[in-house]
């Protein structure tokens, strides 16, 4: 779980240009000397399909102060903001659209992702709950719930809402994607590995459900076939997103594990050139060197994961190894202590 929250922001693409759906310009009660703006919200609209969002933005800005009582100029206005990310101005205007239509199931929605996106997954919950007793129609609903859940760890429910969001929309990848997270978080590897499948018949370049396959596998012990699709997923994200560094550092771990710690440095480096701010990739570099019989070099990187991640027992008791092995005794008791005492402060982890 430590980065699989920015995983989850492709929910995003609910809201992007193609989800700006036609509205009629005024909603009921609304003022009479409302001027009628349905060609501002279609303009808006191409602006939105041409990539333009701070003119879609300011364009829908002045429809909704023209006529705040229109909940399709706010819902608009809304969706514009949360594609920009903007999610304090999309909260705010969600909340203006619901002072004057406050049963808007998309504004209830919009909200809550708002929320979502500012990790504010308490209000989250609290607002989906009240939304899908009376939408339970509503996949992405219970897509977002589904996520809310898998975040607060409660897997069994999060797995109740992401499959409920996945019969309702079939065609919705990520929240199927997501399910196979849960499967594969609660060790139920069958299934996940029957979603991570069939997510790549769809799509062969689809990097994350390779690399989450990949994963499955190495749980199951077959190894050789995780190797295999971590590298897979390597050459995907080359093509479709250079920045995912995870099945670089997933493979080095692989190795790693297997004692063959030479061949693991470069996929480690690689990942540590990807994300050099990722706590967990100087931990891996430094595991790597450790490995291969330095512990002297290995220490700045177990440092450096320490101060990204202070709540990350894992480099601390590396460093209290790599510290024995320079028969720095009273250096290793500290870091083995710290590593105990952070252990203890974790969450238990729920099934």
């Amino acid at each position: 779980m430590r980065r699989e929250r920015a995983c989850a922001f492709g929910l995003c693409c609910f809201l992007s240009a193609s989800a700006m759906t036609p509205a009629k310009a005024q909603s009921d009660g609304a003022a009479s000397t409302c001027a009628d703006i349905r060609a501002q919200l279609e303009e808006a609209q191409q602006y939105v399909h041409r990539n333009n969002l701070p003119r879609a933005i300011q364009v829908l800005r002045v429809a909704f102060d023209a006529c705040p009582r229109s909940s399709a100029a706010g819902v608009e206005l809304t969706k514009a903001y949360v594609a920009a990310r903007e999610f304090r101005e999309a909260e705010r205007t969600a909340k203006k659209v619901l002072v004057f239509d406050p049963d808007s199931e998309a504004a209830q929605f919009l909200l809550a992702y708002s929320y979502f996106m500012q990790e504010r997954f308490a209000e989250t919950g609290n607002l989906l709950g009240p939304l899908l007793a009376r939408h339970p129609e509503n996949a992405g609903a219970h897509k977002l719930m589904g996520l809310t859940l898998f975040f607060y760890k409660e897997y069994v429910s999060a797995e109740r809402e992401l499959s409920i969001a996945h019969q309702k929309d079939p065609d919705d990848r990520e929240a199927f994607y997501y399910l196979g997270r849960v499967y594969y978080t609660q060790n139920n590897f069958p299934p996940a590995v029957q979603v991570f499948s069939r997510l790549i018949a769809l799509d062969p370049d689809d990097y994350k459900s390779s690399d989450n396959l990949a994963l499955c596998y190495e749980a199951m012990g077959r190894n050789r076939e995780a190797e295999a699709l971590f590298k897979k997923a390597q050459e995907s994200t080359k093509k479709k997103n250079a920045a995912y560094d995870w099945p670089y550092a997933n493979l080095a771990e692989l190795l790693i594990r297997q004692d063959r710690a030479p061949e693991a440095i470069p996929y480690a480096s690689q990942a540590l050139q990807i994300a050099p701010h990722s706590a967990r990739n100087n931990y891996l570099f430094g595991k790597a060197l450790a490995a291969k019989g330095e512990p002297e070099a290995s220490v700045p990187y177990f440092q450096q994961a320490i101060n990204l991640d202070s709540n990350y027992p894992e480099p601390h008791y590396a460093l209290g190894q790599a510290y024995q092995k320079l028969h720095e005794a009273e250096k290793a008791q500290h870091e083995f202590e710290l590593f105990e005492e952070i252990k203890k402060r974790l969450p238990t982890k729920k099934q």
